[in-house]
């Protein structure tokens, strides 16, 4: 399951299913950078990790003082930070269901064991 990610695409970013953590920094009132983090394969060449500066877009406050602006973050890194959490849940939902099948195995495995050692016990009996 692929999950849509077109404003990481806009980005450059080529492989989203190898991110594993982002952040976001506001460094100054009107930029902010997101840092993302990938996992790679073992002897490639790409980056572990890349940073992204956006710059915040100043919109005029409504009232009576024209001269305040409110700072906003970019619609492009709002949308990105959208598409990363969703991402990433989607990863963490797979994690967490490798999880639980790993522990229904060790279950299977247990009670498993159990009844063989009482067939064998019974075998036993038999002789």
């Amino acid at each position: 399951m692929s999950t849509p990610t077109p404003s990481l695409t806009e980005m450059g970013i080529l492989n989203p299913d190898q991110i594993v953590h982002y952040s976001l920094v506001r460094v100054s009132d009107d930029m902010d950078v997101l840092k993302i983090n990938y996992g790679r394969p073992r002897g490639s060449l790409l980056p572990k990790r890349r940073s992204y500066e956006f710059k915040r877009i100043g919109k005029p406050m409504s009232g009576g003082d024209a001269a305040k602006v409110r700072m906003e973050i970019s619609p492009l890194l709002s949308t990105a930070v959208t598409e990363l959490d969703h991402l990433l849940s989607d990863q963490k939902a797979t994690a967490a269901t490798k999880q639980d099948l790993q522990a229904e195995i060790a279950e299977i495995t247990k009670e498993l064991n159990a009844r063989l050692a009482h067939l064998s016990k019974a075998i036993d009996a038999l002789e």
